[in-house]
């Protein structure tokens, strides 16, 4: 029986080394299932130093599945049997790497089972280390699409736009000023003066440009009806009662400064300058006499007629005043009154007397004034984003 097993031992040995020898590209399947049934007889006869050199190459391909675990786990225990400590620990790292869901069986030595537990052990750390480190790179990211939505929510409206488009209207009261009298009779008696008259009305486009948190630039074009009357008197016996009538084009240019930039209702002052050009001018008069009672001293009424030529073309105005501008979903409403001042003449001197039927049904003559006006103005304006295309 000896001699029987002597001899096993020695053909195995041969056959390994035969085939060890052999080149064999790769390591393909076949080749590598019949080293590992040599390593297993190899390993059962106590030869364990040539399991590793039997199935060393075959670890790399040649394996797979069920095959390739019982190749490292006879590698490994070799390693342990033949007080390789450094190698086993290497290969275990390897295997648990590759087969991290093993679990050990009750016919694994102990060495193997005490190896297995401290990989496994430090796998499992390492993997909710990692776990740990996503999630914190995942809170991380959410806490910094958080802030970037706070940040978005906290912006004001005007960093997230370029302007704002709307319109407006309102009405007006003229306030023209007298800068020097003129009169068909002595103007030092002549009692006429400008007075309050009905109100006129005004309608446009508006354009608010942004340059900053608490200041906008405005561009305006607006169309606007002035209602003018002057109450004379150029002689004792006589009065009479003029109304006026211009409309005219105007390009308001003005800059708006915000008192509360941070609020959600924005109260600002606005000041600025307007040129204006006159489409047209109208008059109408009635004139009275002071003493009554006689069929010859009836009222002289003058319908509506034309005065352009008498006027002014351009006009230069400056202006001012407060306004209050409250939110809706997607712009904003305002309210705001403002103080025109003219600062040229209105009237044309050198066509002074050129409407005849002023001057002597009328008793009326153009005196110098310029024009002042106030306005009261209700409007609406949409925001303009920077994604947004006009």
């Amino acid at each position: 029986m000896k001699t029987e097993s002597a001899m096993r031992k020695w053909t195995l040995i041969g056959i390994s080394f035969f085939l060890l020898n052999q080149t064999i590209p790769a390591q393909d399947q076949v080749g590598c299932t019949q080293l590992l049934e040599d390593a297993r007889e190899a390993y059962q006869a106590g030869m364990v130093e040539l399991v590793p050199e039997l199935l060393n190459p075959c670890l790399e391909s040649g394996l797979a599945g069920e095959a390739l675990q019982e190749a490292y786990k006879l590698v490994i225990n070799a390693y342990l049997f033949d007080y390789l400590p450094d190698q086993a620990d290497n290969l275990m790292k390897d295997f648990v790497g590759k087969f991290p869901d093993y679990s050990t069986a009750p016919d694994d030595p102990g060495e193997f089972v005490l190896l297995f537990e401290k990989h496994h052990q430090e796998l499992v750390r390492q993997q909710i280390t990692a776990r740990q480190q996503e999630q914190q790179e995942r809170e991380r990211q959410a806490e910094i699409t958080r802030r970037q939505q706070v940040d978005r929510r906290e912006t004001p409206v005007e960093k997230k736009q370029f302007g704002t488009l709307g319109f407006a209207l309102g009405g007006n009261i003229a306030l023209p000023r007298l800068t020097e009298k003129y009169s068909i009779g002595d103007p030092a008696l002549d009692a006429g003066s400008f007075t309050v008259s009905g109100p006129g009305f005004h309608v446009g486009g508006i354009w608010n440009l942004n340059l900053g948190r608490s200041s906008e630039a405005t561009f305006e074009l607006r169309y606007t009806r002035l209602h003018l009357r002057y109450d004379g008197a150029p002689f004792s016996f006589v009065s009479y009662q003029y109304q006026e009538y211009q409309n005219f084009l105007g390009i308001p240019v003005s800059m708006a400064v915000m008192f509360n930039p941070r609020s959600r209702v924005n109260v600002y002052m606005r000041f600025g300058m307007e040129v204006d050009y006159l489409i047209s001018a109208a008059a109408s008069a009635t004139r009275s006499y002071t003493e009554t009672g006689s069929i010859y001293l009836r009222d002289v009424e003058l319908e509506k007629t034309k005065i352009t030529v008498t006027r002014k073309p351009m006009s230069l105005m400056g202006s001012g005043g407060l306004g209050i501008k409250f939110p809706f979903s997607g712009g904003k409403i305002f309210l705001e009154p403002r103080f025109h001042y003219g600062f040229l003449l209105s009237n044309n001197p050198e066509h002074r007397y050129d409407t005849q039927d002023l001057t002597w049904l009328i008793y009326h003559v153009d005196s110098d004034f310029r024009v002042n006006y106030l306005t009261l103005s209700f409007g609406m304006v949409w925001n303009l984003h920077k994604s947004q295309k006009l």
